[in-house]
């Protein structure tokens, strides 16, 4: 097995997480196995891009979009689709399975695939797999894209707003601002791998034709030069590539973001689904490498593949030969989290909304590196267990390093029953003490009955041992939550603040 290579040092960087405090963090930039593949297609689909029906849309209230923008979000969505074929993390988000959308107090909260169910039904737009998930989004951003900036991707901020703090001017194709990335590990690490890595925009594509070109109103930044915000606004309208895989995180995870998503007037258009599904069909094409996308991606001599990894460590193993499980540990009850704890801010729906922790909750909070793969939010002592079960897990099985990825920690919610009724209790993710966990390219197991993934069946006897109860006792195969001992032993130690 050849040595690993370590990532290049990342330059100081921060986050402000839920305690108000800045917190450093390496940086980890979004993986990028289908490139090579993207760089040989891009001719062909720019073809396909031309010849489509949508570059000739006449789009309501904004025109026809300049050929540049619907070239340059074919080339996007290329990139994307090649890479969920080669099982990339940040793409895997992308195509990750519905989660509900919902009003709450005048605010739409959750994900905007949900929200726009109708409109996708309408156009014959299914998002029942992962292709069809990331399809549908980028059917959602070539309207969305439209209705923000006419498909120019140097726009400046909206002046009939007053947002010209750093971190609220908006700027770019999807007019976003950087208080939707700041306290998202996952969109930041794609603002620092453009920072790191400005040409590979698209940029060269994205300006063919576009009218009107930059102007002094468009280059003007606000807010503190040296703030992140600052240095956001300016790449959004540098690098189109980086806002339109930040567009389609951030839809995933709050569509309210965006007006014309609240108010459903980012256009669906059944032409821009026939596109991406050309554009499919030539990453797809058997000439462009007899072994797939996914193997050319990761280059012939890569052996094996993440997407080989990932399918060893989905395998099923029977249940019956890892008993027994969760012995003399119980799951923590909602009274002892609360007393322990503190309540999360009422009231809570089944999405979460962590800015409504418990103060002691917030107070507690850290943001750490995991793998290459992903960070988790959680109370400190959540997470030095988890690092410390995943070192173990890491150490038995090297490979799940560079395939195990998550649905997250912290998550201020309503239990997710997995069948039954909606719950009435809180989940033990509010208090940031529960942890999620997939591989890139499957969906993060639920109830699988008698058998689990070979990952899970790694990590049940690490966590246990830890005093942490699986969530296969409950059916949730991917779930894992401090113990009701456990926490009981951090109260009489005090590791709480």
């Amino acid at each position: 097995m050849t040595k690993k290579q370590k990532p290049k040092p990342s330059s100081k960087t921060s986050v402000v997480n839920l305690d108000g405090q800045d917190h450093r963090f390496e940086l980890l930039a979004p993986l990028s196995d289908a490139a090579p593949l993207v760089a040989d297609v891009t001719p062909q689909v720019i073809t396909a891009a031309k010849m489509s029906a949508i570059a000739r849309y006449d789009w309501k209230n904004r025109g026809v979009a300049c050929i540049g923008y619907t070239e340059g979000m074919a080339v996007a969505y290329a990139s994307a689709y090649a890479r969920l074929q080669a099982h990339d993390p940040v793409a895997d988000r992308m195509a990750r399975p519905l989660e509900p959308a919902f009003q709450s107090h005048g605010h739409l909260k959750g994900d905007a695939l949900s929200w726009y169910s109708d409109q996708l039904r309408a156009i014959g737009m299914g998002t029942a797999t992962a292709v069809e998930r990331l399809r549908a989004l980028y059917v959602l951003l070539l309207g969305l894209g439209m209705r923000e900036s006419s498909g120019r991707f140097c726009e400046g901020r909206d002046r009939s707003a007053n947002n010209r703090a750093a971190d609220t001017a908006e700027a770019g194709l999807f007019q976003m601002s950087f208080d939707l990335v700041a306290p998202r590990a996952e969109l930041l690490d794609v603002f620092h791998h453009y920072q790191d890595h400005p040409g590979e925009g698209l940029r060269e594509i994205f300006e063919v034709d576009m009218r009107p070109r930059e102007n002094d109103r468009d280059r003007e930044n606000f807010g503190d030069p040296a703030s992140s915000g600052f240095s956001f606004q300016k790449l959004s309208k540098e690098c189109p590539a980086m806002v339109v895989e930040i567009a389609a995180l951030g839809l995933r995870e709050e569509a309210g973001h965006w007006g014309p998503i609240i108010n459903r007037a980012a256009q669906m258009r059944s032409a821009s689904k026939e596109l991406l599904q050309a554009v499919e069909r030539i990453v797809d094409a058997p000439a462009i490498g007899a072994a797939g996308p996914a193997a050319r991606g990761l280059g012939a001599a890569a052996t094996p593949s993440r997407a080989d990894l990932a399918r060893r460590f989905s395998a099923p193993v029977r249940l019956s030969t890892l008993l027994p499980i969760n012995n003399g540990l119980s799951s923590a009850k909602e009274e002892t989290m609360i007393s322990l704890l503190g309540s999360p801010h009422m009231p809570l729906t089944t999405v979460g909304q962590n800015e409504r922790a418990s103060d002691l909750v917030k107070r507690n909070l850290v943001l750490e590196r995991m793998s290459p793969l992903f960070r988790l939010t959680g109370i400190k002592p959540a997470i030095d267990d988890v690092k410390a079960v995943l070192a173990k897990a890491f150490a038995q099985e090297p490979d799940l390093e560079n395939v195990l990825s998550t649905e997250g920690m912290l998550s201020v919610r309503m239990r997710k029953p997995t069948n039954g009724s909606v719950s009435t209790h809180v989940s033990n993710h509010a208090w940031g003490t529960a942890v999620d966990f997939k591989v890139v390219g499957f969906d993060a197991p639920a109830n699988t009955g008698g058998s689990v993934p070979a990952f899970i069946a790694l990590l049940i006897p690490l966590f246990n041992k830890m005093g942490w109860y699986s969530g296969v006792g409950f059916n949730d195969t991917m779930h894992f939550e401090v113990s009701e001992e456990r926490i009981r032993e951090w109260a009489k130690k005090k590791v709480l603040k």
